[in-house]
């Protein structure tokens, strides 16, 4: 387990950290800073400061609010902003994660040493063939779909809170195999979509391992972060998809996210679990009238979309059923 710092000192040490990694993301990047901030792309900056406090704050991740802002409000193709997505999750969601590590105590090690690896091959085979094969449309359609079961996901799971743990007990070779398989599966959605591996693992950890869903959200947000890293590094020096907009568009969203997303992991400390659910309700919401509204749908695919919502569920559904965890206990972390 990963353990905290005493919390008499860790708001000092929170604090101190954000304001050195400002101070010298200014000093690097002031000039090109002052020079990217032109209309429409400096619109980043407010999309972004609502996606950095739900990627800190939620276990949807900022992809939840970046893909869909830049393909509806800037007009990007999906592909620019999944790339994005990645790009600025590896500043705002390692910045939230670090929030986490320094406050918050017991995060599995063993989780993290088998999905990651395998999210890091779902990662290289989907940047690296799998999403020259999906066109635009579907993705972004795709996207809502994948937020909506999501949110289906933990309505489900906070209406059984009662089985929740604060530990993922003694792994079996069961435990260990269903985690590489979501680890590799959260990879290939992370690199068709700019998000999903925290989806994956939130998933996971609140339905097979019955976690308690704030821990869970906790764990899924220093998953997406590790993710997006590798993520960016594979993209910038393996398949060269950083382009000149991505940049600008990540210099103007940078500093945002990283005060943004600490807060959202704030938030998400404080609140109740209903008033979590409400939150992530009024974000899944948005995405789906706007994608009804804004995005064209083609009916004679409408079968497919609803075939991978059905699998979906039914996959999770399983997942819940054949979970080893049956008791429960009432102690809570957040």
């Amino acid at each position: 387990m990963f353990n905290a710092l005493p919390l008499s000192n860790s708001k000092f040490v929170v604090a101190a950290l954000f304001i050195v990694a400002l101070a010298v993301f200014f000093s690097v990047f002031g000039e090109q800073y002052h020079h990217a901030w032109v209309a429409p792309d400096n619109l980043i900056a407010p999309i972004m400061s609502l996606g950095s406090f739900v990627a800190g704050s939620t276990f949807l991740g900022g992809g939840a609010v970046a893909f869909p802002g830049l393909t509806k409000v800037l007009g990007a193709s999906a592909d620019t902003a999944k790339t994005f997505s990645l790009a600025i999750q590896s500043i705002g969601m390692t910045s939230a994660s670090l929030y986490i590590l320094i406050r918050v105590r017991n995060l599995p090690i063993a989780f993290f040493s088998f999905f990651i690896p395998s999210t890091v091959l779902g990662l290289l085979l989907s940047l690296g063939f799998l999403d020259t094969l999906i066109v635009g449309n579907d993705l972004r359609i795709g996207f809502t779909l994948f937020l909506f079961v999501f949110m289906l996901v933990y309505l489900w799971a906070f209406s059984n809170k009662k089985d929740h743990y604060t530990d993922l007990g003694v792994l079996s070779l069961i435990d260990k195999n269903l985690i590489v398989k979501a680890g590799f599966l959260g990879g290939i959605l992370s690199g068709l979509l700019g998000s999903g591996a925290d989806l994956v693992a939130f998933c996971l950890l609140a339905f097979y391992f019955r976690l308690e869903l704030k821990l869970a959200t906790q764990i899924s947000v220093v998953i997406m972060a590790i993710t997006s890293v590798f993520g960016t590094l594979f993209q910038w020096l393996v398949f060269n998809d950083i382009t000149p907009q991505i940049k600008q568009l990540w210099l103007l969203a940078a500093p945002v996210v990283m005060i943004g997303a600490p807060l959202g992991a704030m938030f998400c400390r404080r609140v109740t679990n209903r008033f979590l659910i409400v939150f992530i309700g009024v974000i899944v919401s948005i995405e789906v009238v706007s994608t009804v509204i804004l995005i064209p749908f083609e009916f004679q695919r409408s079968g497919y979309y609803i075939s991978l919502v059905v699998l979906s569920i039914s996959l999770l559904v399983l997942l819940h059923k054949i979970s080893k965890r049956k008791k429960h206990t009432d102690q809570h972390l957040c």
